[in-house]
């Protein structure tokens, strides 16, 4: 075992207790409140690393929290990056807090990815300790990444954020503890609304537009839109309109969660989405379409594919490779990153499954070789940019 490995193994109480405590700090991303909470537990963890912290839009949806460490080697800085909101509502921390067995860690966001953040905080805090040579590190906290960033800039700031960065690791969790993510896929939250004509429903019909109508007639062509194989998918989530069973309805609504494979699969079907809207079945009727959010796919590159191979190299140096690409069907702030030009592997926090669900489960022995990776990984003297 090597120093490094020896190290962390001292350190396995204090990270379940770490994790422990964000944890059972509710964090959903609609509580700005309660998100602050947690970011004051990492902020804290990175003040006693000595990074130099701050944070972007403090105390608002969209809060990035950031700390900084100079290097000792060469080159641009290395993004470390997760997101620290979860799923949950607040009150779900105290049904069912953070338990953690010999083999098993349990709680909200024990997959999804709180671990993670431990993880990457504790391997630059292996390095510290042993004075080991690493590049300069920034590390990037989100805390609505779960609302696709709705309602907030998060992905704007985000993406400034990452300027600069030489290769970036984001600590989403995997499904094995061989696996990381090269290919995840991108995600909008589009608005189609529908503007129609009111009227009384008994008196005279015949002047009225039927805004409803209009949407149900879109609504199949939009989902039409979707080809799983091609990785393409159109939900049509919630809909509002009409205020009366007597009054032909004039407003109707519908917000889409739309997922693709590649950025340009995006544009194609944003494309297909305006086309519909500007097609009406009801005459009369006029649509309009938004993008409340989106988040960039994933997509392997040359500089990609060689960060895998250094990782591989890692890995199998420690015993847990070689490592397997593989591809995630949910999207993740790794596509803002990568969109920026930055070379960028997801996927390397904590070993888990069933996120998004009260049976989240980690498995608490992929905790140390995974923060041994990373550390390693912020070791690489290889620069990309």
């Amino acid at each position: 075992m090597n120093a490094l490995a020896t190290y962390l193994t001292t350190q396995l109480p204090a990270m379940l207790q770490f994790t422990e405590r964000l944890v059972n700090q509710d964090s959903p991303a609609t509580e700005p409140a309660n998100i602050q909470q947690a970011v004051a537990l990492v902020q804290a963890k990175m003040e006693a690393l000595h990074m130099t912290v701050h944070q972007l839009n403090a105390n608002h949806p969209g809060t990035i929290l950031i700390g900084e460490l100079p290097g000792t080697l060469p080159g641009r800085p290395v993004i470390l990056s997760g997101h620290l909101d979860t799923v949950f509502p607040t009150g779900t921390a105290a049904q069912r807090p953070f338990t953690t067995t010999q083999s098993l860690m349990s709680g909200p966001g024990i997959f999804d990815m709180k671990p993670g953040l431990t993880m990457g905080l504790f391997a630059i805090q292996a390095l510290q300790a042993l004075q080991l040579p690493h590049r300069a590190i920034r590390m990037l906290v989100i805390t609505d990444e779960e609302k696709i960033h709705r309602d907030s800039t998060a992905d704007q700031a985000l993406a400034q954020a990452a300027q600069g960065a030489d290769f970036a690791l984001n600590l989403e969790g995997s499904a094995s503890l061989n696996q990381v993510t090269t290919t995840t896929r991108g995600g909008m939250i589009v608005e189609v609304a529908v503007q129609g004509q009111a009227a009384h429903s008994g008196a005279a019909p015949e002047a009225g537009r039927s805004a409803i109508l209009e949407l149900a007639h879109q609504i199949i062509q939009l989902e039409a839109l979707s080809d799983l194989t091609a990785g393409l998918h159109v939900n049509c989530g919630t809909i509002t309109g009409g205020s009366s069973e007597n009054i032909i309805p004039d407003f109707a609504k519908t917000q889409l969660g739309v997922r693709f494979k590649t950025n340009a699969q995006r544009e194609y079907l944003l494309a297909q989405i305006q086309a519909i809207a500007a097609t009406p079945t009801v005459a009369g009727t006029q649509t309009t379409v938004t993008v409340k959010t989106k988040i960039d796919s994933l997509e392997p590159t040359t500089d990609s594919q060689t960060l895998l191979q250094i990782a591989d190299q890692h890995a199998q140096a420690i015993g847990i490779g070689p490592l397997a690409a593989i591809a995630s069907g949910g999207a993740s702030d790794a596509g803002i990153i990568a969109a920026q030009g930055i070379p960028t592997l997801d996927g390397l926090g904590i070993v888990g499954g069933k996120a998004h669900t009260k049976d989240e489960f980690a498995v608490v022995e992929s905790l140390l070789p995974r923060t041994q990776l990373i550390a390693a990984l912020l070791q690489t003297t290889h620069q990309f940019n």
